[in-house]
């Protein structure tokens, strides 16, 4: 069967919500998404408007961010097959721009609520169609979202990668996994999860918890 882009995250989206009593991944999304906006404002807080959004002094731009950090851990869930601990921290801060602004890296374009690109459900997703609606009609304001997901991943980046939550000494047998004997994939890149005791996020979500020996996670293992 010829592989068809415009299926992969409506179907990822029903999968998820069989696997999970219902629920939509953004809706599993938003938490983790909080928590990566509370630690960018703690640890560098956008001060100047060409850096970012005023943060504490705008509670709609703030959740405008929440939004965009949330969708861009749900289409990375959905077009890696990754759960949520699994994501590539160099990954997700270009994510969502990348869909907005130009495709989908196959040559195709998605139209937001539209085949391909569905609308979240759930309890968030009112926060989803009003980011949606300022990137059509602000474009400003998107260009200080999307400069703040950056940033709030990069920083987030640079944290795991001194390891701040791995166990010393722990690397060599860590390494020798991921390189070397674990099942399905090889390599090693800096996760979601290796930060989510720095978030505050507990359990952590991921296909392996394996990958993790020695970082102190207590992990939930999803089906792959």
């Amino acid at each position: 069967m010829a592989f068809d882009p415009f299926a992969v995250l409506p179907s990822f989206a029903d999968q998820y919500r069989a696997a999970h009593d219902g629920r939509d991944p953004y809706s599993d999304a938003w938490p983790w998404a909080e928590a990566v906006v509370r630690w960018h404002q703690d640890q560098d807080p956008p001060v100047l408007a060409d850096r970012g959004f005023l943060l504490r002094d705008d509670p709609q731009a703030r959740d405008h961010l929440v939004a965009a950090v949330a969708e861009s851990l749900r289409i990375a869930m959905g077009w890696t097959g990754a759960a949520i601990g699994d994501l590539d921290l160099d990954r997700l801060g270009s994510e969502l721009s990348t869909w907005i602004e130009d495709d989908d890296g196959h040559g195709v374009v998605f139209t937001p609520g539209g085949t391909g690109w569905p609308a979240p459900t759930g309890p968030y997703a009112d926060r989803w169609h009003a980011l949606m609606d300022l990137i059509d009609s602000d474009p400003e304001q998107w260009a200080r979202v999307r400069r703040s997901i950056y940033r709030a991943f990069a920083g987030l980046l640079g944290h795991a990668c001194h390891s701040p939550h791995r166990a010393e000494g722990s690397y060599s047998t860590v390494l020798d996994y991921r390189l070397r004997r674990a099942p399905g994939r090889r390599g090693d890149y800096r996760s979601l999860a290796e930060v989510a005791p720095s978030l505050g996020m507990s359990p952590v979500p991921v296909r392996d918890p394996h990958w993790y020996q020695g970082y102190g996670l207590v992990t939930s293992a999803e089906a792959s």
